[in-house]
């Protein structure tokens, strides 16, 4: 049974970690701008702090595409001498001295260099580490964590050897498997080498893990719940792909249908998101009684008091495709039928099957929440939170509403099928989050324009009757809509949505302050995909009068409605 009440209203801010700033960090947020996060969450209302998933990334840096499932993104760790054992002040300095400070803070984060720099420091605290005795912390952590932490540290020693190539399918055929590498690293030349990166990557998951446990305590002390994230796939260049096969299937590749929000690419408008994780071999699992879901719960609920499922259509059935990211430029100007040619007969579509049938539909759902029972009862006390958006089977909500799991609304997503009217937010019901945008979305100030735009220009009668739906859902006059995002408009937004029955209404920071910032465009592989910055630290921004008055607004809007 969900431990979320209802009837507990609350308000929370979305922002991911790689966002913040704080004075003295390394061009990018960390675990100390996210306690800084958390007093500006208790200073203005919000009980809920959301962030994007954590764990340690590969090169596209994507946080839904990690490396692994538990471990920690090192880039996360905050680089103080009190904080990272072995680490001087001293050598910290010179190596940051080396850089230009000023231009690694400048713009968005640059993924290369500052994880390079902070491996260069980390590289340095943990030789120092190891001239001093052994830490009872460090060899508790080891053996309390060795479920996964044994074949994270020889899969991401691995990656060392191979110079950051994570494409194990590629590897020697020695090192495609975890039986075959654990013979390796005993018997290979240089092997004392090798073991020290293995226990190097050990230490930097203790000072990563230490780090967030602190940060969980300071939320408990503060009575903020911070939400996590555990996206529904895993990379398939993963240490738990690697490591457990027989629980993956890599003959096809996770994703989504095409839909009318997401063309940013010809590929993604004509076949869907391909998002090349692998499919999971669900009788393997049951049969393991789902241990690598508990383990995987189990650690996200030691850091986070609630944690969202991302893309929780996919416990009831995975749109997929038969062939890996990389060769999706093959099958752009493709008919269906020239790929089932290239295929061999197989084309993308809903595994393990459609919901088109009803016989088949009832088996997607039994077996979905069959999948979630067994989230729930891993999670315990831990609040569980459902991301149900794309194209949603009607079956799902209910079934939802059923397993006591609160779905996602967006406003400008939700509608009265016979009127076309936007669905008031008396009816929306109180187990659910509401929120204008997730990281996907475009901010509530673009999505205005977007609006505007087709109103002004190229929808004309049906934009403006769009427009006009919008104003009677804000219950504001329909006939004179502002053609600009206002900050009066911008307070109307605001209000309606804490007035909400929703248990949680969460406001993406672009949307809390009417910017139009965005933290991931699907289907593209743009540079400003999760990189953007701030542009000044929360603590400078609150030092700011005219933000300051706004976040005030919003503190009382947020007492004043409940939450």
């Amino acid at each position: 049974m969900n431990s979320i009440d209802p009837l507990k209203k609350c308000a929370g801010l979305l922002i991911p970690v790689f966002t913040l700033r704080r004075q003295g960090d390394w061009g990018i947020g960390d675990t100390e701008a996210v306690l800084e996060t958390l007093a500006f969450c208790k200073n203005f209302g919000f009980k809920v702090l959301q962030l994007l998933p954590i764990n340690e990334t590969g090169a596209d840096h994507s946080p839904y595409n990690a490396i692994s499932s538990v471990a920690l993104d090192p880039v996360y760790i905050t680089l103080d001498p009190k904080k990272v054992p072995g680490l001087t002040k001293e050598d910290r300095e010179k190596i940051l001295d080396s850089e230009d400070r000023e231009s690694l803070n400048a713009g968005s984060v640059q993924y290369n260099r500052v994880k390079s720099l902070k491996q260069s420091v980390l590289n340095e605290s943990f030789e120092r580490f190891l001239q001093k005795s052994k830490s009872k912390g460090f060899v508790e952590f080891q053996k309390q964590e060795r479920t996964w932490l044994e074949s994270y540290t020889l899969f991401r020693t691995l990656i060392d050897f191979y110079e950051g190539n994570v494409c194990w399918t590629g590897w020697g055929k020695e090192h495609q498997s975890l039986s075959e590498a654990e013979k390796w690293i005993l018997e290979v030349e240089d092997a004392d080498f090798w073991q020290k990166r293995r226990l190097f990557h050990a230490y930097v998951q203790w000072v990563a893990w230490t780090q967030w446990r602190e940060v969980r305590a300071e939320a408990d002390r503060l009575q903020i719940q911070i939400m996590g994230d555990i996206p529904f796939g895993v990379s398939r260049y993963s240490a738990d792909v690697w490591s457990l096969q027989n629980l993956f299937d890599l003959e096809w590749s996770g994703g989504a249908p095409p839909e009318k929000f997401f063309k940013t690419d010809p590929f993604t408008e004509k076949w869907g998101q391909n998002w090349g994780i692998p499919l999971y071999r669900w009788k393997n699992h049951e049969a393991d009684q789902y241990a690598w879901w508990g383990q995987r719960v189990q650690k996200t609920a030691e850091i986070f008091q609630l944690f969202r499922i991302d893309h929780v259509l996919g416990f009831y059935r995975i749109y997929a495709f038969p062939w890996n990211p990389e060769r999706n430029g093959e099958f752009v100007d493709l008919t269906a039928e020239a790929a089932a040619v290239k295929t061999g007969g197989k084309l993308p579509g809903f595994k393990p099957g459609s919901d088109e049938a009803v016989e088949s539909a009832s088996i997607n759902r039994r077996e979905g929440e069959e999948r979630l029972q067994q989230i729930l009862k891993a999670a315990g006390k831990t609040g569980v939170v459902a991301e149900d958006l794309g194209q949603v089977p009607s079956y799902v909500p209910d079934s939802l509403q059923r397993l006591g799991i609160p779905g996602f609304i967006i406003p400008t997503f939700v509608r009265n099928e016979v009127t076309r009217e936007f669905l008031a937010i008396a009816d929306y019901p109180p187990l659910s989050l509401t929120t204008f945008a997730t990281h996907d979305h475009s901010p509530l100030k673009a999505m205005y324009a977007e609006m505007v735009e087709r109103w002004v220009g190229v929808d004309g009668k049906e934009g403006w009757l769009e427009m006009q739906r919008l104003m009677r859902w804000l219950g504001a006059e329909d006939q004179n809509p502002p053609n600009q995002f206002t900050p009066e408009l911008h307070r109307k937004f605001l209000e309606r949505i804490l007035q909400s029955k929703s248990w949680l209404a969460v406001l993406m920071f672009s949307d809390l302050m009417g910017t139009e910032e965005r933290y991931n465009s699907p289907g593209s592989m743009a540079d400003s995909n999760w990189s953007f910055r701030l542009k000044v630290p929360l603590t400078e921004m609150v030092q700011e009068a005219k933000s300051l008055a706004h976040l005030d607004f919003v503190r009382q809007r947020i007492v004043k409605c409940g939450r």
